[in-house]
Protein backbone atom coordinates (compact mmCIF):
# COMPACT_ATOMS: atom_id res chain seq x y z
CA UNK A 1 0.00 0.00 0.00
CA UNK A 2 1.24 3.47 -0.90
CA UNK A 3 1.79 5.43 2.33
CA UNK A 4 1.61 9.25 2.04
CA UNK A 5 4.55 11.42 3.03
CA UNK A 6 5.27 12.28 6.65
CA UNK A 7 4.22 15.87 6.01
CA UNK A 8 0.84 14.76 4.67
CA UNK A 9 0.29 12.40 7.61
CA UNK A 10 1.13 15.12 10.14
CA UNK A 11 -1.16 17.67 8.47
CA UNK A 12 -4.07 15.27 8.23
CA UNK A 13 -3.58 14.08 11.81
CA UNK A 14 -3.60 17.71 13.02
CA UNK A 15 -6.88 18.29 11.16
CA UNK A 16 -8.46 15.22 12.73
CA UNK A 17 -7.36 16.35 16.17
CA UNK A 18 -8.78 19.83 15.56
CA UNK A 19 -12.14 18.41 14.54
CA UNK A 20 -12.27 15.81 17.34
CA UNK A 21 -14.31 16.22 20.49
CA UNK A 22 -11.85 17.55 23.05
CA UNK A 23 -8.96 15.07 22.58
CA UNK A 24 -6.94 17.37 24.83
CA UNK A 25 -9.03 16.24 27.78
CA UNK A 26 -8.01 12.63 27.13
CA UNK A 27 -4.30 13.45 27.08
CA UNK A 28 -4.72 15.63 30.19
CA UNK A 29 -6.12 12.69 32.15
CA UNK A 30 -3.48 10.35 30.71
CA UNK A 31 -0.60 12.73 31.46
CA UNK A 32 -1.86 13.41 34.97
CA UNK A 33 -2.09 9.72 35.83
CA UNK A 34 1.39 9.07 34.45
CA UNK A 35 2.94 11.97 36.37
CA UNK A 36 1.13 11.39 39.67
CA UNK A 37 1.77 7.64 39.68
CA UNK A 38 5.48 8.23 39.01
CA UNK A 39 5.65 10.86 41.77
CA UNK A 40 3.93 8.54 44.25
CA UNK A 41 6.19 5.58 43.43
CA UNK A 42 9.37 7.70 43.64
CA UNK A 43 8.41 9.16 47.01
CA UNK A 44 7.40 5.78 48.44
CA UNK A 45 10.67 4.26 47.22
CA UNK A 46 12.66 7.11 48.74
CA UNK A 47 11.13 6.55 52.17
CA UNK A 48 11.37 2.76 51.84
CA UNK A 49 15.10 2.97 51.06
CA UNK A 50 15.61 5.19 54.08
CA UNK A 51 13.70 2.73 56.26
CA UNK A 52 15.65 -0.24 54.87
CA UNK A 53 18.97 1.45 55.66
CA UNK A 54 17.81 1.91 59.27
CA UNK A 55 16.61 -1.67 59.64
CA UNK A 56 19.61 -3.76 60.63
CA UNK A 57 20.33 -6.83 62.70
CA UNK A 58 19.17 -10.41 62.44
CA UNK A 59 16.02 -9.70 64.44
CA UNK A 60 14.80 -7.30 61.72
CA UNK A 61 15.70 -9.45 58.71
CA UNK A 62 12.03 -10.27 58.04
CA UNK A 63 11.01 -6.61 58.03
CA UNK A 64 13.98 -5.66 55.87
CA UNK A 65 13.15 -8.43 53.38
CA UNK A 66 9.51 -7.32 53.19
CA UNK A 67 10.46 -3.68 52.64
CA UNK A 68 13.02 -4.65 49.98
CA UNK A 69 10.45 -6.78 48.17
CA UNK A 70 7.93 -3.95 48.22
CA UNK A 71 10.60 -1.51 47.02
CA UNK A 72 11.41 -3.79 44.07
CA UNK A 73 7.76 -4.56 43.25
CA UNK A 74 6.55 -0.97 43.02
CA UNK A 75 8.30 -0.11 39.71
CA UNK A 76 7.06 -3.37 38.19
CA UNK A 77 3.48 -2.65 39.21
CA UNK A 78 3.77 0.91 37.93
CA UNK A 79 5.16 -0.35 34.60
CA UNK A 80 2.27 -2.78 34.12
CA UNK A 81 -0.29 -0.09 34.91
CA UNK A 82 1.32 2.41 32.54
CA UNK A 83 1.56 -0.16 29.73
CA UNK A 84 -2.19 -0.79 30.01
CA UNK A 85 -2.89 2.92 30.27
CA UNK A 86 -0.75 3.54 27.19
CA UNK A 87 -2.75 0.97 25.24
CA UNK A 88 -5.96 2.72 26.32
CA UNK A 89 -4.53 6.03 25.15
CA UNK A 90 -3.70 4.40 21.80
CA UNK A 91 -7.33 3.31 21.55
CA UNK A 92 -8.54 6.86 22.24
CA UNK A 93 -6.26 8.42 19.62
CA UNK A 94 -7.25 5.80 17.06
CA UNK A 95 -10.90 6.68 17.64
CA UNK A 96 -10.16 10.39 17.23
CA UNK A 97 -8.38 9.70 13.94
CA UNK A 98 -11.44 7.76 12.78
CA UNK A 99 -13.74 10.60 13.80
CA UNK A 100 -15.36 8.47 16.48
CA UNK A 101 -16.24 9.43 20.02
CA UNK A 102 -13.41 9.13 22.51
CA UNK A 103 -13.28 10.19 26.14
CA UNK A 104 -11.10 9.64 29.17
CA UNK A 105 -13.11 6.46 29.84
CA UNK A 106 -11.53 4.97 26.72
CA UNK A 107 -8.26 4.76 28.69
CA UNK A 108 -9.72 1.73 30.48
CA UNK A 109 -9.56 -0.29 27.26
CA UNK A 110 -5.94 -1.23 27.83
CA UNK A 111 -6.76 -2.92 31.13
CA UNK A 112 -9.39 -5.04 29.39
CA UNK A 113 -6.63 -6.40 27.14
CA UNK A 114 -4.12 -6.83 29.98
CA UNK A 115 -3.29 -10.52 29.56
CA UNK A 116 -2.87 -10.52 25.80
CA UNK A 117 -0.86 -7.30 26.06
CA UNK A 118 1.36 -8.87 28.71
CA UNK A 119 1.92 -11.96 26.55
CA UNK A 120 2.83 -9.78 23.58
CA UNK A 121 5.33 -7.81 25.65
CA UNK A 122 6.90 -10.97 27.07
CA UNK A 123 7.18 -12.57 23.62
CA UNK A 124 8.88 -9.46 22.25
CA UNK A 125 11.24 -9.38 25.23
CA UNK A 126 12.14 -13.03 24.57
CA UNK A 127 12.86 -12.23 20.92
CA UNK A 128 14.99 -9.20 21.78
CA UNK A 129 16.76 -11.13 24.52
CA UNK A 130 17.48 -14.05 22.19
CA UNK A 131 18.89 -11.72 19.56
CA UNK A 132 21.04 -9.93 22.14
CA UNK A 133 22.34 -13.25 23.51
CA UNK A 134 23.16 -14.65 20.06
CA UNK A 135 24.89 -11.46 18.96
CA UNK A 136 27.00 -11.41 22.13
CA UNK A 137 28.54 -14.72 21.06
CA UNK A 138 29.03 -13.45 17.53
CA UNK A 139 30.74 -10.30 18.79
CA UNK A 140 32.96 -12.39 21.07
CA UNK A 141 33.90 -14.70 18.19
CA UNK A 142 34.77 -11.77 15.92
CA UNK A 143 36.83 -10.22 18.72
CA UNK A 144 38.73 -13.38 19.63
CA UNK A 145 39.42 -14.46 16.04
CA UNK A 146 40.90 -11.12 15.00
CA UNK A 147 43.95 -9.11 16.14
CA UNK A 148 41.59 -6.97 18.22
CA UNK A 149 42.01 -9.40 21.12
CA UNK A 150 45.82 -9.19 21.15
CA UNK A 151 45.87 -6.55 23.89
CA UNK A 152 43.71 -8.70 26.18
CA UNK A 153 45.80 -11.78 25.43
CA UNK A 154 49.04 -9.94 26.20
CA UNK A 155 47.52 -8.66 29.41
CA UNK A 156 45.94 -11.82 30.80
CA UNK A 157 48.12 -14.65 29.44
CA UNK A 158 51.19 -13.95 31.66
CA UNK A 159 48.98 -13.81 34.75
CA UNK A 160 47.19 -17.05 33.87
CA UNK A 161 50.48 -18.79 33.06
CA UNK A 162 51.91 -17.86 36.45
CA UNK A 163 48.98 -19.52 38.17
CA UNK A 164 48.23 -16.42 40.25
CA UNK A 165 45.08 -15.39 38.41
CA UNK A 166 41.79 -15.34 40.29
CA UNK A 167 38.56 -13.34 39.88
CA UNK A 168 39.00 -11.88 43.36
CA UNK A 169 42.49 -10.62 42.54
CA UNK A 170 41.20 -9.02 39.33
CA UNK A 171 38.38 -7.25 41.14
CA UNK A 172 40.70 -5.97 43.84
CA UNK A 173 43.30 -4.63 41.40
CA UNK A 174 41.84 -1.38 40.04
CA UNK A 175 44.68 -0.77 37.58
CA UNK A 176 44.43 -4.28 36.11
CA UNK A 177 40.65 -4.08 35.97
CA UNK A 178 40.82 -0.77 34.09
CA UNK A 179 43.32 -2.26 31.63
CA UNK A 180 40.99 -5.22 31.01
CA UNK A 181 38.09 -2.84 30.37
CA UNK A 182 40.20 -0.97 27.83
CA UNK A 183 41.22 -4.23 26.17
CA UNK A 184 37.66 -5.52 25.73
CA UNK A 185 36.30 -2.16 24.54
CA UNK A 186 36.59 -3.21 20.85
CA UNK A 187 34.39 -6.22 21.60
CA UNK A 188 31.77 -3.97 23.21
CA UNK A 189 31.86 -1.67 20.17
CA UNK A 190 31.40 -4.65 17.83
CA UNK A 191 28.49 -5.85 19.98
CA UNK A 192 26.77 -2.46 19.84
CA UNK A 193 27.30 -2.23 16.07
CA UNK A 194 25.63 -5.61 15.68
CA UNK A 195 22.89 -5.20 18.29
CA UNK A 196 21.53 -1.72 17.55
CA UNK A 197 20.70 -2.33 13.86
CA UNK A 198 19.24 -5.77 14.64
CA UNK A 199 16.96 -4.51 17.44
CA UNK A 200 16.03 -1.49 15.33
CA UNK A 201 14.99 -3.68 12.40
CA UNK A 202 12.98 -6.10 14.54
CA UNK A 203 11.28 -3.33 16.54
CA UNK A 204 9.92 -1.78 13.36
CA UNK A 205 8.29 -5.10 12.50
CA UNK A 206 6.33 -4.96 15.76
CA UNK A 207 5.36 -1.28 15.73
CA UNK A 208 1.70 -2.04 14.91
CA UNK A 209 1.16 -4.65 17.63
CA UNK A 210 -0.55 -2.31 20.11
CA UNK A 211 -2.89 -0.95 17.44
CA UNK A 212 -3.84 -4.45 16.36
CA UNK A 213 -4.44 -5.62 19.92
CA UNK A 214 -6.83 -2.76 20.60
CA UNK A 215 -8.40 -2.69 17.14
CA UNK A 216 -8.92 -6.41 16.59
CA UNK A 217 -9.86 -8.04 19.91
CA UNK A 218 -9.95 -11.53 18.41
CA UNK A 219 -6.23 -11.45 17.72
CA UNK A 220 -3.92 -13.09 20.21
CA UNK A 221 -0.43 -11.92 21.05
CA UNK A 222 1.36 -14.10 18.50
CA UNK A 223 -1.20 -13.37 15.79
CA UNK A 224 -0.86 -9.63 16.38
CA UNK A 225 2.92 -9.90 16.07
CA UNK A 226 2.63 -11.89 12.83
CA UNK A 227 0.08 -9.45 11.40
CA UNK A 228 2.24 -6.48 12.34
CA UNK A 229 5.23 -8.09 10.65
CA UNK A 230 3.24 -8.70 7.48
CA UNK A 231 1.80 -5.19 7.31
CA UNK A 232 5.17 -3.54 7.89
CA UNK A 233 6.81 -5.30 4.94
CA UNK A 234 7.68 -2.58 2.47
CA UNK A 235 6.59 0.18 4.87
CA UNK A 236 9.52 0.35 7.28
CA UNK A 237 11.22 3.08 5.28
CA UNK A 238 8.14 5.31 5.35
CA UNK A 239 7.66 4.85 9.10
CA UNK A 240 11.32 5.66 9.59
CA UNK A 241 10.76 8.92 7.71
CA UNK A 242 7.91 9.73 10.10
CA UNK A 243 10.20 9.04 13.06
CA UNK A 244 12.89 11.31 11.59
CA UNK A 245 10.33 14.08 11.08
CA UNK A 246 9.73 14.05 14.84
CA UNK A 247 13.42 14.35 15.71
CA UNK A 248 12.73 17.48 17.76
CA UNK A 249 10.16 15.63 19.87
CA UNK A 250 12.53 12.75 20.67
CA UNK A 251 15.29 15.24 21.45
CA UNK A 252 13.00 16.97 23.94
CA UNK A 253 12.17 13.57 25.41
CA UNK A 254 15.86 12.80 25.87
CA UNK A 255 16.49 16.18 27.51
CA UNK A 256 13.52 15.64 29.81
CA UNK A 257 14.78 12.20 30.86
CA UNK A 258 18.24 13.65 31.54
CA UNK A 259 16.69 15.69 34.36
CA UNK A 260 16.54 12.47 36.37
CA UNK A 261 20.32 12.75 36.73
CA UNK A 262 20.33 16.45 37.56
CA UNK A 263 21.55 15.87 41.12
CA UNK A 264 24.41 13.70 39.80
CA UNK A 265 25.38 16.37 37.25
CA UNK A 266 25.35 19.04 39.96
CA UNK A 267 27.55 16.86 42.16
CA UNK A 268 30.05 16.37 39.32
CA UNK A 269 30.10 20.12 38.70
CA UNK A 270 30.63 20.73 42.40
CA UNK A 271 27.35 22.63 42.79
CA UNK A 272 25.78 22.20 46.21
CA UNK A 273 22.16 23.27 46.56
CA UNK A 274 21.15 24.68 49.97
CA UNK A 275 18.56 21.93 50.36
CA UNK A 276 18.16 18.79 52.40
CA UNK A 277 18.51 15.44 50.63
CA UNK A 278 14.73 14.98 50.67
CA UNK A 279 14.08 18.47 49.30
CA UNK A 280 16.67 17.97 46.54
CA UNK A 281 15.13 14.60 45.65
CA UNK A 282 11.66 16.13 45.44
CA UNK A 283 12.97 19.05 43.36
CA UNK A 284 14.65 16.77 40.79
CA UNK A 285 11.61 14.48 40.65
CA UNK A 286 9.16 17.34 40.20
CA UNK A 287 11.31 18.97 37.49
CA UNK A 288 11.49 15.72 35.54
CA UNK A 289 7.81 14.86 35.95
CA UNK A 290 6.80 18.44 35.17
CA UNK A 291 8.74 18.42 31.90
CA UNK A 292 7.37 14.98 31.05
CA UNK A 293 3.82 16.14 31.76
CA UNK A 294 4.29 19.22 29.56
CA UNK A 295 5.59 17.11 26.67
CA UNK A 296 2.65 14.73 26.99
CA UNK A 297 0.00 17.42 27.29
CA UNK A 298 1.19 19.73 24.52
CA UNK A 299 2.83 17.36 22.02
CA UNK A 300 1.82 13.74 22.57
CA UNK A 301 -1.54 13.96 20.77
CA UNK A 302 0.12 15.46 17.72
CA UNK A 303 2.77 12.74 17.55
CA UNK A 304 0.58 9.76 18.36
CA UNK A 305 -2.21 10.87 16.03
CA UNK A 306 0.28 10.77 13.15
CA UNK A 307 1.29 7.20 13.99
CA UNK A 308 -2.36 6.20 14.45
CA UNK A 309 -3.13 7.59 11.00
CA UNK A 310 -0.20 5.61 9.58
CA UNK A 311 -1.74 2.44 11.06
CA UNK A 312 -5.23 3.35 9.87
CA UNK A 313 -4.00 3.71 6.29
CA UNK A 314 -2.37 0.28 6.48
CA UNK A 315 -5.39 -1.24 8.22
CA UNK A 316 -8.47 0.68 7.04
CA UNK A 317 -11.83 0.12 8.72
CA UNK A 318 -14.19 -2.33 7.20
CA UNK A 319 -17.66 -1.06 6.20
CA UNK A 320 -20.33 -1.05 8.95
CA UNK A 321 -22.42 -4.18 9.36
CA UNK A 322 -25.62 -4.10 11.44
CA UNK A 323 -24.64 -0.79 12.98
CA UNK A 324 -21.19 -1.93 14.17
CA UNK A 325 -17.79 -1.04 12.80
CA UNK A 326 -15.57 -4.06 12.42
CA UNK A 327 -12.04 -3.82 13.71
CA UNK A 328 -12.98 -1.59 16.67
CA UNK A 329 -13.86 -2.80 20.14
CA UNK A 330 -15.57 0.44 21.21
CA UNK A 331 -19.04 0.29 19.72
CA UNK A 332 -20.84 2.99 21.67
Amino acid sequence: MNIPSAKYLKTKAANRLASGKDPQRVVLVYSSIVALSALAVNLIQYFLQGQISKTGGLQNIGTRSMLSTLNSALPLIQTLVLICLGLGYTAAILRVIRRQYASEKTLKAGFERFWVLLRARLLMMLIYGGIAFALSYLAMAIYMLTPLSSQLTALVLPIVSSGSFSPEALLNDDALLFSVYQAIMPMMIIYCLLLIPAIWAISYRFRLVDYLLIDQPRLGAMAAMRTSNQKMKGNVKQLFKVDISFWWYYLLRALSMSLIYLDLVLAILGVQLPLSSLAQFVLVTVLYLGSDFALNYFLLNRVEATYALFYDILNPQQPPQEGAILGNIFQM
